[in-house]
């Protein structure tokens, strides 16, 4: 969870302020007031606690039904919900959090996601599969991806795609249903992953 967490708050940190302001006051901020780094840290406590269940199973009673309360509240309150049966790599960027729904799903390191957006199915069954999706991939508002597929590493996904098919890597794609625009696309600048990351 630390990890995971410390790239996500790297994120959020090297966007708001590429370049400028470094205090800590601005790092502690983002941790206290940034709504969208609030939704993702709820979820890895969730997965932290999870994994605290697996071990110690009093203990992770008690930070299971704080999760519970924390995720109710992310629900409620920003609108999002991430499934606890989501594995999301470290980095994880949203950069605006209404409407964001992430079901079971697989999603790499670095991503880059937008409001109103679907990944997965809220109750996908297991013979149905879930989306795959590489590094550094950004995904635009209003996109819909579901089903068994494999969305390759640096992918971007334009706004109001929906994808129901297999994307092969560094490809810019859009419509519904999704197509490839181009080949070989860089979204380096989009994604705007801290130097190092």
């Amino acid at each position: 969870m630390g990890r995971d967490l410390a790239a996500d708050r790297a994120r959020v940190y090297g966007a708001m302020r590429p370049g400028g302001d470094k205090s800590v006051w601005h790092w502690y901020r983002i941790q206290l007031f940034d709504p969208e780094f609030h939704c993702v840290a709820a979820y890895r406590f969730g997965q932290f606690a999870r994994h605290v269940r697996r071990r110690h199973r009093v203990l992770g009673v008690v930070l299971a039904a704080l999760h519970r309360m924390a995720n109710r509240f992310v629900n409620q309150v920003h609108h999002m919900e991430i499934s606890p049966r989501a594995t999301i790599g470290p980095g994880l960027r949203l950069m605006h959090r209404h409407g964001v729904l992430i079901g079971p799903a697989r999603i790499g390191k670095h991503c880059t996601l937008h409001h109103g957006i679907t990944i997965g199915e809220r109750v996908a069954k297991r013979d149905h599969g879930i989306p795959e999706i590489g590094d550094n991939v950004w995904i635009g508002p209003g996109v819909i991806i579901t089903g068994a597929v494999h969305i390759g590493n640096g992918v971007t996904i334009s706004a109001g795609s929906v994808l129901s098919k297999d994307i092969p890597d560094t490809c810019l794609v859009a419509g519904n249903p999704a197509r490839i625009v181009t080949f070989g696309y860089d979204n380096t600048e989009l994604l705007g992953v801290p130097d190092g990351a």
